[in-house]
């Protein structure tokens, strides 16, 4: 009888799953309530907080698959959530949060709508080409191995903060012209849904000499973060958007070396 009772436990295991391996659904859940939230504040004029808001759901995002992967619980459902979740957090809140804050400097006759709308079109554009990606085969294995294809929607997210970050630190500038804002919100919306290689950190190879300098650069970025956040964030930014040009010089340049060795 025991024996039988044992098996019947062992049996049912397979509709069962530890509470523990919910965590990243529950983290990417929390990630969609925080950037929500971002509009919120936005719309009330607290557009600082708002933008702190969409940039620690950006962190979230990172978050959950690392979650995911460690405690061994990666499921088509988490997959499916993450996509959509994503969607929302990097495709739409954004739109929102620069039109509250473009319309918090006067009228610019329904354009600040249309980038609403074109930079979601363009979001759903990048991640439905990106979970497409994730089922074919590698065509291009240097793009693959080093490069992502067009600005990730988190990180496009978080360059559309780009203009209030740079008015939290310095002031009204040229980079808070509402016309500016939506030229430049155009711009990276096309970037994001293209197929430019842009740079992908995690799989830039550190060499071992290096390893130090490198810990050395990420430590001062922490401290530059706790210390002065929005001018770090500033100087990431700008970055990141002169990396582009430079991603794409080296792509190509790798590319042409590629097919060189193969003629010879």
């Amino acid at each position: 009888m025991q024996k039988k009772i044992i098996q019947q436990i062992r049996n049912s295991e397979g509709d069962y799953i530890p509470l523990f391996r919910l965590l990243p659904n529950l983290v990417t859940l929390a990630s969609l309530c925080i950037a929500l939230t971002a509009i919120r504040y936005a719309n009330q004029g607290n557009f600082a907080v708002a933008s702190a808001f969409l940039l620690f759901a950006g962190f979230m995002d990172g978050v959950d698959g690392r979650l995911a992967r460690f405690f061994n619980s990666s499921s088509d459902f988490g997959a499916q959530l993450d996509s959509l979740v994503d969607f929302v957090n990097f495709g739409v809140t954004p739109g929102f949060v620069i039109y509250a804050w473009v319309n918090s400097y006067g009228d610019v006759q329904g354009l600040d709508w249309a980038l609403v709308l074109f930079f979601a079109v363009c979001s759903a554009i990048r991640l439905a080409r990106f979970n497409v990606d994730l089922t074919r085969e590698v065509v291009n294995p240097t793009l693959e191995k080093y490069f992502f294809k067009g600005i990730p929607a988190p990180v496009g997210a978080a360059m559309a903060m780009l203009p209030m970050v740079l008015t939290y630190e310095f002031g009204n500038g040229f980079y808070s012209n509402p016309v500016l804002v939506i030229t430049y919100m155009s711009v990276l919306a096309v970037l994001m849904a293209s197929r430019i290689p842009t740079i992908s950190i995690k799989k830039i190879p550190i060499r071992n000499d290096s390893a130090y300098i490198t810990l050395l650069i990420l430590g001062s970025i922490i401290i530059g973060l706790l210390t002065k956040p929005w001018l770090t964030l500033a100087i990431i930014g700008v970055t990141y958007a002169i990396s582009i040009p430079v991603t794409t010089f080296f792509y190509v340049k790798i590319e042409f070396l590629s097919k060189n060795n193969k003629k010879n």
